[in-house]
C-alpha cells in the first residue's frame, strides 16, 4: 500500500517554513547566535562579572526606564516604548552636540569593559555614530544567550571567535564616556528577549553594588511600573516636553545615583543641566546599523 502523498498546502507550509528558517538562521547567524524555540528563566546563563568596571560608575539607568531612547524592538512579549537595557554613566565630552571619545589624563583613566561571563564574541559592529564598536557576547554555558557592549574601544586579540574568560577585560571606553549593556536572546519567530543583567548577576558580582546599599531590584522596574508610567515614542525617541531639560529634577531622569558624577563641574561652568550630555540616545537599536 503506497503513503498517502503530502497535500499540495502541507507542502507549501513545509516549504515555507524552510524557507523561514534558513532566512531566521542567516540574520542572527550575523552575530552567531542560536534561535530559541521557547524561553524559559531557568535556562538563562549568570552574569558572573560587572561588564563595567564598578568603582567608575557613578549612574545605572534602570531596566525599562525612559533614559536614552526606546529599546525594545520586536520584544517576545509585546512590550514597546521602553529601554530594556541599561546605561552606565552617559557620555559628557561633545562636540556639536554629539559625543566624542574623551581621552585618558591623569588621575583620570579610561574605563575597563570585561566579559559577563565565560564565552565567545560572536560579533564586532559599526556603532551609528563614531564612537566604539558594538561587541557581542555569547555565554559558553547556552549560547542562545548573549551579551552587547556598545561603544567599546576593543582591545588586541578581541576579534570575532575569541573566547574570552568571566571577568576577562575585552575593551575601553573614555573617562568622561558611557557605555549601554543588554542582555538578549531570540526566539522563534524572530523575536527577542530583552533581559537585565540585575537579574541574573551572581552575588559576587553585584557586591560592589550591594556594598552601597543597592539590591538588584534597584536597577529594574517592572513591566506594570513601566505601564504606569505612561512613556510616549516616537520612532526610537521618547517624547518629551519641549522644556523637559530644563525642568528642575530632569537630571538623570530614569538613573540610580551610585556616588558624585566626577565631571559634574562640566554641567556648572557650562550652565547646562547634565542631562543635555545624555548622548547615549544616539546609541542604535538593531545589530545590522
Amino acid at each position: 500500500m503506497k503513503p498517502a502523498a503530502l497535500p499540495r498546502t502541507g507542502i507549501l507550509i513545509a516549504l515555507l517554513m524552510f524557507v523561514f528558517l534558513i532566512s531566521a538562521a542567516m540574520v542572527y547567524g550575523v552575530v552567531g547566535m542560536h534561535l530559541l524555540l521557547s524561553f524559559r528563566p531557568s535556562d538563562v546563563p549568570a552574569i558572573t562579572a560587572n561588564p563595567v568596571e564598578a568603582s567608575a560608575v557613578f549612574s545605572i539607568s534602570k531596566f525599562r526606564s525612559d533614559a536614552g531612547h526606546d529599546y525594545s524592538m520586536g520584544a517576545w512579549d509585546g512590550e514597546s516604548c521602553r529601554s530594556m537595557k541599561h546605561y552606565f554613566n552617559w557620555s559628557q565630552d561633545t562636540e556639536n552636540n554629539m559625543p566624542v571619545r574623551s581621552l585618558p589624563s591623569a588621575g583620570h583613566p579610561n574605563i575597563a569593559i570585561y566579559a559577563p561571563f565565560d564565552g565567545t564574541v560572536t560579533a564586532i559592529q559599526s556603532e551609528q555614530i563614531n564612537l566604539g564598536k558594538q561587541v557581542f557576547i555569547a555565554s559558553r554555558k547556552n549560547p542562545s544567550f548573549y551579551v552587547r557592549l556598545f561603544h567599546v574601544d576593543t582591545l588586541p586579540g578581541i576579534t570575532v571567535g575569541a573566547t574570552v574568560t568571566s571577568g576577562e577585560q575585552v575593551g575601553t571606553i573614555g573617562p568622561m564616556d558611557g557605555t549601554d549593556v543588554s542582555y538578549e536572546a531570540h526566539v522563534f519567530p524572530m523575536r527577542t528577549v530583552y533581559l537585565s543583567i540585575f537579574d541574573y548577576m551572581s552575588p559576587e558580582a553585584f557586591a560592589p553594588y550591594a556594598a552601597l546599599g543597592h539590591k538588584p531590584s534597584d536597577f529594574i522596574l517592572s513591566r506594570q511600573d513601566a505601564d504606569a508610567l505612561g512613556y510616549q515614542c516616537s520612532g526610537e525617541q521618547f517624547v518629551r516636553p519641549q522644556d523637559f531639560y530644563s525642568q528642575p529634577g530632569s537630571k538623570m531622569e530614569g538613573y540610580v545615583s551610585l556616588r558624585r558624577n566626577p565631571y559634574e563641574n562640566l554641567y556648572n561652568r557650562m550652565g547646562t543641566n547634565g542631562q543635555n550630555f545624555n548622548t547615549q540616545g544616539f546609541s542604535n537599536q538593531q545589530p545590522n546599523h
